[in-house]
């Protein structure tokens, strides 16, 4: 009988997290939400449901460090290394595909982000336990989708048709992909339609059919991956990946699922749990802000202070703020950063002239 696999990916940088989350230990590992790091959140949700050998990371090579010291149950041997260079998600998560296609051609696996919170946990492992069933059962492509209520434009999203028995989880096929609109006024308007979710990536499906559609829709990628595999358990196997993968061109693993989503062969499951995509310090904020709407992570006081963000690393040091709002202040043990919430974007200028200035230390 097929055993699901589950495949963790954790290779991301998480740049508008700086500075907590860093080049060399990025937000995937970093407590952000709580005393543990998300990255354990999930290896310890998975685990109450799947054997250690049945559970895969995708990850950096600079960052098995973390993953060895984070999820120590996991064996080595489930670890698919990619190189170091940042090519966004496409070429990654597909030399992880190839590796699992290779493994296990014929067992689905299910893929989880690491930088994601999801609560509460047993909803989780009952809508993976829902994807498997609709995977083994009618062979159909799985992805995620959560009701649209304000438009969200860092967001896909997906138009839906008839109702499929998810097992107890909303799922429906999906007829459209709608990639993500320029303006608001256009995604108010998608949204209206009650029958568009936006999209939230929780794909289950076989890693080999995963690869044919690279070889259609990303045919470069594919024949670098096929450039890779035949280099693979050869001598000077890591160097000549290496070279091969950073050839590849930067793009998101959508260049290829986008049109298995336009096909209607795809279902899309309605998260049955709370999913906080854990990627800027507003959805921080938003998760768990108290009655004056501030998130207050550390030894802090506040006076008459509303809409904030204070978070340090450092109990033993007292922060009072007073007369703030819609602040982001983050304390580190070497950076410390203030900024109004309507100016967050302007972190990566930050570290454009962190860099600019020979000061990548802080990056």
């Amino acid at each position: 009988m097929a055993v699901m696999k589950i495949l963790i990916v954790a290779g991301g940088q998480g740049t508008k997290l700086w500075p907590y989350s860093r080049q060399e230990k990025p937000k995937q590992f970093q407590p952000i939400i709580g005393d543990k790091s998300s990255y354990q959140v999930a290896i310890e949700t998975l685990l109450t449901e799947f054997s250690p050998d049945d559970i895969f990371i995708s990850t950096k090579h600079k960052f098995i460090k973390y993953v060895s010291e984070q999820s120590p149950l996991i064996p080595l041997k489930n670890y698919i290394v990619e190189p170091d260079a940042a090519k966004d998600r496409g070429p990654g998560e597909g030399l992880a595909f190839l590796k699992l296609s290779m493994l296990f051609p014929k067992e689905p696996v299910f893929y989880v982000q690491a930088d994601m919170v999801r609560e509460p946990a047993e909803k989780f492992i009952e809508m993976i336990r829902a994807a498997e069933k609709i995977v083994t059962e009618r062979g159909v492509y799985i992805t995620g989708g959560v009701k649209a209520t304000e438009p969200n434009m860092g967001a896909d999203y997906l138009e839906l048709g008839e109702a499929v028995d998810g097992d107890g989880v909303e799922a429906y096929v999906v007829d459209k992909f709608h990639y993500r609109k320029g303006t608001v006024k256009e995604t108010r308007e998608l949204i209206e339609n009650f029958r568009v979710v936006a999209h939230w990536n929780h794909l289950c499906w076989y890693p080999a059919k995963i690869i044919e559609a690279y070889k259609t829709y990303r045919p470069d990628w594919y024949d670098a991956l096929m450039k890779i595999k035949a280099v693979m358990d050869k001598p000077g196997e890591q160097e000549a990946i290496r070279e091969i993968y950073e050839d590849m061109e930067k793009g998101p693993t959508e260049d290829v699922t986008r049109h298995l989503m336009d096909s209607g062969k795809a279902v899309a499951l309605l998260l049955p749990f709370r999913n906080t995509d854990v990627g800027t310090w507003e959805a921080v904020r938003d998760f768990s802000a108290d009655d004056d709407e501030n998130h207050l992570d550390g030894n802090i006081v506040t006076v008459d202070t509303t809409g904030t963000l204070v978070k340090s690393n450092n109990k033993d040091k007292l922060i009072a703020v007073a007369g703030l709002k819609d602040l982001v202040i983050v304390d580190t043990d070497d950076v410390l950063l203030v900024i109004p919430k309507e100016k967050i974007d302007k972190i990566k200028d930050i570290q454009a002239a962190l860099q600019q200035e020979h000061k990548s230390e802080y990056l």
